[in-house]
């Protein structure tokens, strides 16, 4: 019985313990000035895992028990409907709004693609239509292993940005990190993972490519 249930209470302090709650301040992305002020923006799901039902929409990680078992576990406390590119979509939406951007959420089906999304937003009449395709994003914590390398978060996004006087610009970022480099220390293992969302989300649109795109 203790090698069934210490996996159980592992998970259950990983994702309370003595965290505190995290701020909004915390994983609301921070911009660099946009000229666009008018911006529709898409977050599409393109994980293959996802796309086969292996995984549901709102997956981000796993867990690896002491035998290297992998436990998935959901956000708590979330809309049970809401799904991983919902999340981000609300990320970058918040942190557009905070540098003064007036941003039209558009959400798309499972299994729509980023010309599908550019294709809808186009109705919308923004200036700039922003698509952020979720090619990869998968982190695992293995608790069980004493090197830096008890946390890894793989991710690949590309990032599209298209006008009625610009066509598609595109960029890709991609990477392997394979420590928690002191990301959401005190928090919970969900909202620590929030904190390096933003991270990523503010890299991709400090991106010069991107910049130049929204203006």
């Amino acid at each position: 019985m203790i090698k069934v249930a210490f996996p159980v209470l592992l998970l259950a302090s990983l994702l309370a313990g003595c965290a505190t709650p995290v701020e909004k301040s915390e994983i609301t992305p921070k911009f660099y000035p946009i000229a666009e002020k008018n911006v529709a923006l898409s977050v599409v799901e393109a994980r293959p895992y996802v796309l086969s039902g292996n995984k549901l929409p709102k997956f981000e990680g796993i867990i690896r028990g002491g035998m290297g078992i992998p436990y998935t576990i959901y956000r708590p406390n979330r809309p049970e409907e809401e799904r991983f590119v919902d999340l981000l979509a609300g990320m970058i939406r918040d942190g557009l709004s905070e540098a003064g951007v007036n941003v039209t959420v558009v959400a798309m089906p499972l299994g729509a693609t980023a010309e599908d999304a550019l294709k809808k937003m186009s109705a919308t009449g923004a200036g700039r239509n922003v698509v952020v395709e979720v090619l990869e994003s998968n982190w695992m914590l293995n608790p069980y292993r004493q090197d830096a390398k008890y946390y890894s978060y793989k991710y690949n996004f590309a990032v599209h940005v298209a006008g009625a006087d610009l066509k598609a610009q595109s960029s890709r970022f991609a990477a392997l990190l394979e420590d928690k480099d002191g990301v959401g220390e005190g928090h919970n293992l969900f909202d620590m993972n929030s904190i390096r969302y933003r991270r990523v989300i503010e890299s991709m649109f400090a991106d010069p490519a991107i910049q130049q795109a929204l203006r």
